[in-house]
């Protein structure tokens, strides 16, 4: 029996789209994975060199995004407001992992890497350059 060209291209058409329906329905998880910790929302900063700073978080799938909502004391380094300062992405631990633009006095200006561990009442960089990000608490 033989199978005509057309058959055999319908045939691969529905393989491919069950193939890619699997795979876009996501992949299965791990029993150690964790979804990430709740970043979204505003945090102060808990240094006393950049007090009354507060980064405002947005979440994009497993991204985030840390802008200046309130510079503080953090406008004599050169932040403003609406300023990206981080970014993030989220792992299978369920911490954001990612980059914090640092400024120092004059010129200096790099981006560093950060991890921040985060619960509905605490953001806290457990890796970083800079303690002005540990223990965050959210901002009112």
């Amino acid at each position: 029996m033989l199978i005509s060209r057309w058959t055999l291209g319908v045939l691969f058409l529905l393989f491919g789209t069950a193939l890619a329906t699997a795979t876009l329905a996501g992949e299965e998880r791990l029993p150690w994975q964790k979804d990430p910790g709740p970043i979204a929302g505003r945090w102060s900063v808990t240094c006393e060199e950049m007090a009354g700073m507060v980064v405002e978080f947005k979440v994009d799938g497993k991204k985030a995004t840390g802008r200046v909502s309130h510079p503080g004391k953090g406008g004599v380094f050169g932040y403003s407001v609406g300023e990206e300062m981080l970014r993030l992405e989220a792992d299978d631990h369920g911490d954001w992992v990612g980059q914090l633009r640092w400024r120092g006095l004059g010129s200096k200006d790099r981006w560093d890497p950060i991890r921040f561990v985060a619960t509905s009442t605490q953001l806290d960089a457990t890796m970083t350059t800079d303690a002005c990000y540990k223990k965050m608490p959210r901002a009112h």
